[in-house]
């Protein structure tokens, strides 16, 4: 079974933030993407339901129906998604985890957050603004900062190396064992584990 009851509520929203066209597949803006996809393909999950504007999927975890959220809003949109499915399901931010990129952060390493501000990223701007709250938690994945001669908007819309693609494989896996411990009810200690990761 891949979908979700129509009787029961996910206990968790665990959104990846991205661009929808194919020409932004592997892009660094869409690294929240490329850890849904990598997430999905390790549990058999299929993220292609469509609902609040979102390829939508369930992850069945420990007995939990986790929502799993791919807006396709484009970025700066993301938000519109993320209020409507918690207002379908009565959910507050509390229960949202959103994976995105993060130019603060090096390739290869991860914070999980809680309850911080946007930094100026776009999509996290529009969750907060639809929402009203930071107080949600984040998968910020490290995309890295671009050299002087990149323009911010030509760096984050530009593709990851082979190699790059190769070391955000290991670090998904990584989070992924993070997000089941999180899952599990241990969440100080499972974002303890993600921040402690250190390389692909």
């Amino acid at each position: 079974m891949f979908g979700l009851h129509k009787t029961h509520k996910p206990a968790l929203i665990v959104a990846g933030l991205g661009n929808p066209e194919k020409k932004y597949l592997h892009t660094r803006h869409n690294a929240g993407f490329l850890f849904l996809s990598a997430l999905a393909d390790r549990f058999g999950c299929q993220i292609k339901k469509k609902q609040f504007n979102s390829f939508t999927g369930v992850w069945h975890q420990q007995g939990k129906d986790i929502l799993l959220m791919k807006p396709q809003t484009f970025m700066n949109l993301s938000g519109t998604s993320i209020r409507s499915a918690m207002k379908k399901y009565g959910l507050t931010a509390h229960a949202v985890i959103v994976a995105h990129d993060d130019m603060d952060i090096a390739v290869g390493r991860v914070k999980f957050s809680y309850d911080r501000s946007s930094a100026g990223h776009k999509g996290i701007e529009s969750i907060i603004e639809n929402i009203g709250t930071k107080a949600f938690y984040r998968i910020r994945i490290g995309i890295g900062k671009p050299d002087r001669a990149y323009e911010k908007t030509d760096y984050v819309l530009s593709e990851f190396s082979e190699q790059e693609m190769q070391m955000l494989g290991r670090l998904f896996d990584k989070i992924i064992d993070g997000l089941r411990m999180f899952i599990n009810g241990d969440r100080q200690k499972a974002m303890e584990s993600v921040n402690g990761i250190k390389g692909g």
